[in-house]
């Protein structure tokens, strides 16, 4: 659903004409209730709030009004709704303006949180308020190293003839289409610079040549690169560092790695000067590694999560709605699907 506001006469049902190139004959311009039809747009949300508050107590107006848009987006997921903007000046003498203004505004800030644009018209001219993307966060197929419990971060490895052969499999059986979400394919894909992320994209994604973003690589595992539990814990040498790592629960630096916050700073700042991208296209897959992943959940997502709780196995990962301000900034991401 968009939702279009701006002053009375500012152009809003023309900007919606020639941005979506919607015909006359698909915007309902009455007031309610709204017949049906094949519309497109409906134009005065403002007198149906005015209408319903004529005949209705205000508190039930509100509930109402609201009820019935939401009907209408349920029928119609991607309407068009293009209401005046609510005024901020001098508040009205007239009881009913009052509540008509209170009304209005109550609903359209609930209108705009379900919304996926939000722009208001002036004089004809558009500007984006709130623009929602989506991105599928998908870890790379399985390596040889990660089939023997090893850490694999800076190694450079290709994907093992089984990561192939699943990631083959699963594309098949359309797990990463997400299509029970609603969400459009994907039209954009980043990866790490590392060659298990690229082939991972190509395999899924053979049509797309992907953007590659170095600070995405995975985490620089240090001394305990290569190698896994059985082996470092039999390592003399490094069996303590390993054994203290465990006990500080993952979250002290590698010896002569990376911390776990400077692998979330790295990937955050990489991220957030992604967003323009991000912007232009409907869905992104960002295909890369597992401290990635959490690295990025952990920093952004909504309700806050956990750094080891965003952890998702090989082929894995996590279907994201991003709600971006006007100047690409990121208001707000939700993780709307787990991809198993």
């Amino acid at each position: 659903m968009k939702l279009i506001i701006g002053g009375a006469y500012q152009g809003k049902k023309e900007y919606v004409r020639n941005k979506y190139h919607i015909e006359e004959a698909r915007i309902w311009q009455g007031g309610y209730p709204v017949p049906d039809g094949e519309w497109q747009c409906i134009n005065g949300l403002h007198n149906i709030i005015r209408q319903t508050l004529q005949s209705n107590v205000y508190q039930e107006s509100q509930q109402e009004i609201l009820a019935y848009v939401r009907g209408l987006i349920n029928k119609i997921p991607d309407i068009i709704i293009i209401a005046d903007e609510v005024g901020c000046g001098i508040v009205p003498m007239e009881k009913g303006e009052r509540e008509y203004r209170e009304c209005a505004g109550r609903i359209l800030c609930e209108l705009a949180k379900e919304a996926d644009t939000v722009e208001r018209v002036h004089c004809g001219i558009g500007q984006v308020i709130k623009q929602t993307v989506y991105i599928s966060l998908i870890r790379h197929g399985s390596t040889a190293g990660n089939l023997e419990g090893r850490y694999v971060g800076r190694t450079d490895e290709l994907l093992c003839d089984k990561g192939r052969e699943e990631l083959q499999e699963r594309k098949g059986q359309g797990v990463y289409c997400v299509k029970e979400s609603g969400v459009l394919p994907v039209e954009a894909v980043v990866t790490s610079p590392m060659r298990r992320c690229v082939e991972t994209a190509k395999i899924l994604y053979p049509d797309i040549t992907p953007v590659i973003i170095k600070e995405f690589t995975e985490t620089d595992f240090g001394l305990f690169e290569g190698k896994n539990y059985e082996e470092l814990m039999q390592d003399k040498k490094l069996a303590p560092l390993y054994q203290a790592w465990i006990d500080g629960e993952g979250k002290t630096p590698f010896p002569e790695g990376e911390s776990l916050e400077q692998m979330r700073r790295r990937c955050a700042a990489a991220f957030e000067k992604l967003l323009p991208m991000l912007a232009r296209s409907r869905h992104t897959a960002l295909v890369v590694h597992g401290g990635t992943i959490m690295s990025i959940m952990s920093s952004f997502v909504t309700p806050k999560e956990e750094y080891y709780a965003c952890q998702c196995a090989n082929a894995e990962g996590y279907l994201c709605r991003l709600e971006l301000t006007g100047n690409m900034a990121l208001y707000q991401m939700r993780c709307i699907l787990r991809i198993l």
